[in-house]
């Protein structure tokens, strides 16, 4: 969505201005033109939300279920506008609501208002929220908005707590290896000879040397990678090759394409039943997905239908979902109930990517203990063999 400043001509000739949101020059042209009027000059304006945060999933889900239910109730967009913002303790969505209210105040529509605050609200809800306002029934779609950012913060909330736990794994077991080896394992070989320590113990000792004298430069070389790291993983081939791994990995990229699957699934299924058309829908769906590989591989699917060929067919020629997904996909379309099926679907992978969420967190959490007791025993080996050494020299 852009923001212009516009000029333009009434029907008898008379000079007027204004400012606008479209999607490009030429929506410009004809929302200009509903009334009669011809553009004649215009202005690209920066939006003063442009680079604006994306608002958290719950907070959009509640900014949806409320404002469907006002509407329903009866009451005018701008009321329930202004009554929500009256309601709304979050600083950060009761700004963006009350610029709502003010763009809708002024004529705009609430699609449009929405599209002017910037990354604040998701491209499938501004969809949505135009298909709403085209059919009229903008609290049915808002309610189906909700619904669907409820799950979405659902499979969301289980990724974060299935990963939780081997990072505080891979948190303790860094902790345990620098307490060690930098304070208890120097100690209790300060009393030994240099000459009898065992080859192990002798780099694990050099390894805390390297530590100490060279902390400040590690801490630096931390910040500097956790600074570093995110615009390496931005840059777009690194991007793809990850996200590509994600999918294709033995074992987890089953289960990853699982989690992804369950998310298109939803996204596609609430866009078809809002009234978008299901082409439209799919080429939304590839930016929902976020994984770069993925939305590729769709836009040769997307390619394939507009050539004629059939959903489930271009679905099952670029492999990225499960098999399952295209097989009902061509149930829907031979039986012509597609819109219910992808609400089955979609419910159906809803289930299967917490099953997959949980089956990764069992995968992740044996290889992160034996890694922790891998690196253990070499350090309890570091001290007790030199231990064992000692004691003979005495015997």
């Amino acid at each position: 969505m852009q923001k212009y400043s516009y000029q333009a001509l009434t029907p008898d000739g008379k000079t007027i201005r204004g400012t606008m949101i479209a999607n490009n020059d030429e929506e410009l042209r004809q929302l200009v033109g509903k009334a009669g009027n011809t553009v004649v000059k215009f202005t690209k304006l920066a939006s003063d939300t442009e680079g604006s945060k994306a608002l958290p999933l719950k907070d959009v889900g509640n900014f949806c279920s409320q404002l469907g239910a006002i509407l329903k109730a009866g009451l005018p967009l701008a009321s329930a506008l202004d009554m929500l913002y009256g309601k709304t303790e979050s600083g950060v969505l009761k700004k963006s609501i009350g610029k709502i209210y003010e763009m809708v105040q002024k004529g705009n529509s609430l699609s449009d208002a929405l599209a002017a605050q910037g990354k604040a609200y998701p491209a499938l809800m501004l969809n949505m929220v135009k298909a709403g306002e085209m059919s009229g029934d903008l609290d049915v779609t808002l309610n189906k908005l909700s619904d669907h950012f409820a799950k979405e913060q659902k499979t969301a909330n289980a990724v974060k707590a299935a990963l939780r736990y081997p990072k505080m794994l891979a948190i303790i077991t860094l902790a345990v290896v620098i307490l060690m080896v930098s304070v208890v394992l120097p100690k209790l070989t300060s009393t030994m000879p240099a000459e009898n320590l065992p080859g192990l113990t002798k780099a694990l000792l050099g390894l805390s040397d390297f530590i100490l004298d060279n902390f400040i430069f590690i801490l630096i070389g931390v910040v500097f990678l956790i600074i570093v790291i995110p615009m390496i993983k931005s840059i777009e081939k690194v991007r793809y090759t990850l996200d590509k791994w994600k999918v294709t990995m033995p074992k987890i990229g089953k289960l990853m394409k699982m989690v992804y699957t369950a998310r298109f699934a939803r996204s596609l299924a609430t866009l078809y039943e809002g009234g978008i058309q299901l082409i439209d829908a799919m080429q939304m769906c590839t930016a929902i997905v976020d994984n770069v590989y993925i939305s590729e591989k769709m836009e040769d699917a997307i390619y394939r239908v507009k050539k004629g060929e059939s959903i489930s067919k271009a679905m099952a020629s670029i492999d990225v979902f499960d098999p399952m997904l295209t097989s009902m996909i061509f149930v829907g379309e031979e039986s012509g109930v597609l819109g219910d099926v992808l609400i089955r679907v979609a419910d159906y992978f809803d289930e299967e990517s917490d099953n997959a969420t949980k089956a990764l967190t069992s995968l992740l959490e044996p290889i992160m203990l034996i890694v922790m007791a891998g690196v253990i025993v070499l350090i309890i080996l570091s001290i007790l063999l030199p231990m064992f050494s000692s004691y003979d020299s005495i015997g």
